[in-house]
């Protein structure tokens, strides 16, 4: 049986590109924890969807382009995914191109995301999934 929470990964991406705060609003618990791992550009922790569009608007800041493809996505478990995720911008300050494949957490509670986290590395991503696993068991 195919994983639900898979396909609430895409619909988010989508309706992020799409600008559409809407269907970002529904798929976001109330109380949603969004974090920047320490080699993001925005690090630290943010909470609510208040927060998560504070992260948003301090990443998109950061980048005079960007775009992103999603990759494979990894189940840690059920409720637990990480997305590997390239990103091509362009630094708004700087003008440094980057072409960088970043590790996408994200946590599903009942249709809704109960956790996002940007890592600088799949890896991390992972890691810190697994550890989150592990305190739930």
């Amino acid at each position: 049986m195919t994983n639900p929470n898979v396909a609430l990964v895409y619909e988010v991406l989508v309706a992020y590109q799409q600008g559409d705060e809407e269907k970002l609003r529904e798929r976001m618990n109330p109380d949603a924890e969004t974090y920047g791992g320490p080699d993001i550009v925005n690090a630290g922790t943010y909470h609510g969807f208040e927060g998560f569009q504070r992260w948003v608007r301090e990443w998109e800041e950061a980048w005079e382009e960007i775009s992103y493809e999603l990759g494979e996505l990894i189940e840690v478990d059920e409720s637990i995914l990480v997305a590997t995720v390239n990103v091509v911008g362009r630094g708004a300050g700087s003008g440094v191109e980057t072409d960088s494949v970043f590790g996408w957490l994200w946590e599903w509670r009942d249709g809704r995301a109960t956790r996002f986290q940007v890592h600088a590395t799949v890896e991390d991503a992972v890691d810190a999934a697994r550890e989150m696993a592990a305190e739930r068991a």
